[in-house]
C-alpha cells in the first residue's frame, strides 16, 4: 500500500508559498450560487495585519452541487447527481475558474462529506458512518485514476468524530474536526494525524486540540497549508466573519475579522509549507490589463466650493401607476418636525398649497415668515426645513388614490453648507412619485408589529449579512416590514387593474384629523466608508454636525414605499469616525439616528371615510443609553484591487504618492442604498463632505508600486462620492 500524503521529493523541493487561493460555494439567499474566489495573501501569519483578499472572479456552481480542492489549482466537483469531476483555476494566466479537466462519474451522493489533504488521498464519509479513502494517481493534473483502498468502521474514534463533528478537512498529513459550540460551552477544533501502516488505526496517534473557544454560529473551517487556521460562520444568517489562528501546539488567535461575507462551504488551494510575502509586492491576483497612460498624481483640491443652487423652493412630481401625469391634482404642503421626541399627537404647520401641472410637477415656495415651530425646528436642523407634500385623487370608478413626497428647502441666507444639503437632497429624489389606491384595509388602524415581526422581513434579514452587496442599486420598489418583498400589484384593486385609468380630484377631498408618532427608536445608520488597499490606511471622520440626507417611507395598505427623504443638519455633541486602519481595510461608519413612526388620520369623501396612513423617518442624532457613539459597518473590501481597478475609467483613476494623503472634503458622498434598516424596511442616505466629514487615504512608504485610487462616480477631483484603492 502505497504511503499517504507524504510529499514527494519533488514537492518537498518546492518553495513556501504565499499567495494561497481560497474558494467559497457562496449560497447567500436571493443571489446566484457561485464559486468565489479569495487570495489568501499572508497565510504563514493567518493575515495577521491583512486580510482574505476578494478577488472577484467567480464561477456558477449550482447549489447542488458540492465542492473541495486537491491542491495545484485542482477542484473537485460532486455534481447534484452524484458525478465526480476535476476542473482547473486557470484565472493566474487569464483562463476560466472552472477549466474542465475529466469527469470520474460514479455516484458519490452516498458520502456525507469528501476532503483532500491536498496529496495522493481523497477521504469520503459515508451516511453509515464509516469513512473510505481513494488513492488519486498524479494528483496534480487532476486526471488520474483514483480507487478505493481501505474503509475505516464508525467505530473507530476518530471516525465517529468526524462524524460528529460541524465541519472537516485537510492539511497534508493532518485531518481536522470543528465541534461549534453549544450554550455556555465554546466547541474546538481537533487535529487528527494521519499515518497509514499495514495494520491499524491510521489514527492511532488520537488527537490535539489546536483551537479553543470556537463560538455557537462557527460551523466552518479550512487550512491553506500546516499550522493555520480559519473559522466561520456558514450562511447569511450568521456573521459570516471568518478569525485565523496560528502557532503550536495550542493556535492562538492572528486577526479576529479576517474575512467577511463568507458564506457557504470553504476549501483551500493546500499547500505543504507556507511563506509571508516580501513587503515590498503588491498583490496581482491574475492577469492584469497593462496601463497605456499613467493616472495624474492625487491633488487635495482645497479650491472654494461652487454656490448651491437656489435652496428656497420645494418642488417634486406626481405620477399615476403606470407613469403618466397626475395633472390638475391639489397639493398640500405641510412642515414636518424631524426633531420631534415627544410620542403622542402633534400639530403640524401648512407651509402652503397648489396644483399639479399638466407634466404632474408642483412647486411651493417657502414662506417668508415661518411659524415659530418650524423656525425655531430649522434653527436646531442646521437652517433645513422639511416638508411633506400630500396630494389626493380619484378614478372615474370612485377610487381614492394617495401621493406622498418628502422635500426639504432652506431660506436664501442659509450657510452655503446647508443649501448644498438640499441640492443634494433634490438630487437623491429626482424620480416621480407615484399615487397609490386607498383601499379598504387601510380604513382600519394596523397593529404595531412585534420585534420577532420585524426580523422576518427583507430589510431585516439583508442586514445580517456582514458584506454590503447592495450598494447603490435601487432598493426594490415596495417592501413589507414583517416578511419577504411583496409581489402583488398595488393598482389591481377589487379584480381590477386601475393603472390606465384616468384621475381627476377627489370629491369631498381629503382632511388630515390626526398626526401621532407613536413609536421611535435608535438604528445605526451608514454615513461613510473608508477604503485601504496593500500599504495604505483609511480614515472616516464625522465630526461636529450631522450633515446627511436620509430616506423617508410611507406604508400605504401593506406595502412600504420610499417617498422622499430628510435633511439631517443639527448640532452633534461628540465626533466619531475610525483613522488609520489598514492595511487591506473597508469598511462604512455608521452613527445612531433615532427614527421615527408616525400614523395620520384623514376623513375623505365628506367625512365618511376614514383612513390610516403610515410614516416613518430619521430624526436627530442620539447615543442610546451605554451604547455607542459610532459603529462599524460592513465590509465593502470586494470594490477595491486590481480588478475593480482595471475595469474603472480612465479618467476616474490617480495615485497618490508614499507618505502622503488624499481625501474627499466637499461634494457629497455616492448614496448608500443600504444605509439603515429602520422598523423592518431599508432606507437610503448619503452625507456631504465638509470640514467635518471625510473620506481619507494615508499611504506607506513602499515605493516598489504605486498606491492607486479611483472614483466611484467621477475623477478623485470631482464629485466620485466614494474613490476606491489598489
Amino acid at each position: 500500500m502505497p504511503s499517504a500524503l507524504t510529499a514527494s521529493s519533488a514537492q518537498a523541493a518546492e518553495a513556501c508559498q504565499s499567495g494561497i487561493a481560497t474558494y467559497v460555494h457562496d449560497l447567500t439567499t436571493g443571489s446566484t450560487p457561485v464559486l468565489r474566489k479569495y487570495v489568501d495573501w499572508d497565510p504563514l501569519t493567518g493575515n495577521a495585519t491583512g486580510s482574505l483578499i476578494d478577488s472577484g472572479v467567480t464561477a456558477e456552481l449550482d447549489a447542488y452541487s458540492r465542492f473541495f480542492t486537491g491542491g495545484k489549482g485542482i477542484i473537485y466537483v460532486i455534481t447534484s447527481d452524484g458525478q465526480l469531476k476535476t476542473y482547473k483555476d486557470d484565472t493566474a494566466t487569464g483562463g476560466s475558474l472552472l477549466t474542465p479537466v475529466h469527469d470520474y462519474g460514479g455516484n458519490w451522493n452516498s458520502y456525507d462529506e469528501v476532503w483532500s489533504g491536498g496529496g495522493n488521498r481523497i477521504f469520503a464519509l459515508q451516511t453509515g458512518g464509516a469513512l473510505d479513502v481513494y488513492s488519486v494517481d498524479s494528483p496534480s493534473s487532476g486526471s488520474g485514476a483514483i480507487k478505493k483502498i481501505k474503509s475505516l468502521p464508525g467505530s473507530d474514534p476518530a471516525v465517529a468524530a468526524i462524524g460528529q463533528a460541524d465541519d472537516v478537512w485537510s492539511a497534508g498529513a493532518t485531518v481536522y474536526t470543528l465541534q461549534r459550540g453549544i450554550a455556555d460551552k465554546p466547541g474546538s477544533v481537533k487535529a487528527w494525524p494521519y499515518a497509514e501502516a499495514a495494520t491499524g488505526s491510521p489514527f492511532a496517534a488520537g488527537s490535539t486540540t489546536v483551537v479553543n473557544g470556537v463560538g455557537t454560529k462557527t460551523r466552518r473551517g479550512w487550512s491553506p497549508g500546516p499550522g493555520t487556521v480559519y473559522t466561520a460562520g456558514d450562511t447569511p444568517d450568521y456573521t459570516g466573519i471568518a478569525r485565523s489562528y496560528t502557532g503550536s501546539p495550542t493556535m492562538e488567535l492572528a486577526n479576529g475579522e479576517v474575512g467577511a461575507g463568507i458564506y457557504g462551504d470553504v476549501h483551500a488551494d493546500l499547500a505543504s509549507c507556507l511563506a509571508t510575502p516580501s513587503e515590498d509586492v503588491k498583490p496581482a491576483l491574475g492577469a492584469e490589463t497593462p496601463e497605456t497612460e499613467t493616472p495624474p498624481a492625487a491633488v487635495n483640491d482645497e479650491s472654494p466650493d461652487p454656490t448651491p443652487q437656489d435652496p428656497t423652493e420645494f418642488s417634486g412630481t406626481f405620477v399615476l401607476g403606470d407613469g403618466r401625469p397626475a395633472a390638475g391634482l391639489p397639493v398640500r404642503l405641510e412642515a414636518v418636525d424631524v426633531l420631534n421626541d415627544t410620542l403622542g399627537e402633534e400639530q403640524i404647520p401648512a407651509l402652503g398649497e397648489t396644483v399639479t401641472a399638466a407634466d404632474g410637477s408642483w412647486k411651493i415656495q417657502l414662506p417668508e415668515t415661518l411659524p415659530d415651530s418650524v423656525k425655531a425646528t430649522a434653527a436646531a436642523n442646521g437652517g433645513v426645513v422639511n416638508a411633506k407634500a400630500t396630494v389626493f385623487g380619484e378614478t372615474a370608478s370612485d377610487i381614492p388614490l394617495i401621493g406622498t413626497r418628502h422635500v426639504t428647502a432652506a431660506p436664501a441666507d442659509a450657510p452655503a453648507a446647508t443649501r448644498a444639503l438640499v441640492a443634494n437632497a433634490a438630487d437623491d429624489m429626482e424620480a416621480p412619485e407615484k399615487l397609490l389606491p386607498l383601499t379598504d384595509e387601510m380604513k382600519q388602524e394596523q397593529p404595531e408589529p412585534t420585534e420577532d415581526q420585524y426580523a422576518q422581513s427583507w430589510a431585516s434579514r439583508s442586514e445580517t449579512t456582514s458584506v454590503d452587496t447592495l450598494g447603490d442599486k435601487p432598493l426594490p420598489e415596495y417592501q413589507s416590514d414583517t416578511g419577504g418583498l411583496p409581489t402583488s400589484d398595488p393598482y389591481v384593486v377589487n379584480g381590477t387593474d386601475i393603472k390606465a385609468m384616468a384621475v381627476g380630484p377627489m370629491d369631498g377631498g381629503c382632511d388630515r384629523v390626526g398626526s401621532k408618532i407613536y413609536a421611535k427608536k435608535i438604528y445605526y445608520t451608514v454615513v461613510g466608508e473608508g477604503h485601504a488597499y496593500w500599504d495604505a490606511k483609511a480614515t472616516v471622520d464625522y465630526d461636529s454636525k450631522l450633515s446627511s440626507t436620509v430616506e423617508t417611507a410611507m406604508k400605504i395598505g401593506g406595502k412600504w414605499q420610499v417617498d422622499g427623504s430628510v435633511t439631517l443638519g443639527s448640532a452633534m455633541s461628540v465626533t466619531t469616525g475610525y483613522t488609520n486602519r489598514g492595511p487591506y481595510f473597508a469598511k462604512q461608519w455608521k452613527v445612531p439616528l433615532e427614527y421615527k413612526k408616525r400614523k395620520t388620520t384623514y376623513k375623505c369623501n365628506y367625512g365618511r371615510d376614514t383612513y390610516y396612513t403610515y410614516t416613518m423617518m430619521a430624526g436627530r442624532y442620539k447615543v442610546p443609553s451605554g451604547g455607542a457613539v459610532g459603529k462599524y459597518g460592513k465590509d465593502v473590501s470586494s470594490r477595491d484591487g486590481g480588478d475593480d481597478y482595471h475595469r474603472s475609467p480612465k479618467r476616474h483613476r490617480a495615485y497618490v504618492e508614499p507618505q502622503s494623503y488624499f481625501q474627499i472634503n466637499k461634494n457629497r458622498s455616492v448614496k448608500w442604498s443600504a444605509s439603515v434598516s429602520a422598523f423592518g424596511v431599508k432606507l437610503g442616505a448619503s452625507t456631504q463632505y465638509d470640514r467635518e466629514h471625510k473620506q481619507r487615504i494615508t499611504t506607506g512608504k513602499r515605493k516598489s508600486a504605486r498606491h492607486d485610487i479611483w472614483g466611484k462616480n467621477d475623477k478623485v477631483s470631482g464629485k466620485p462620492g466614494v474613490f476606491y484603492s489598489y
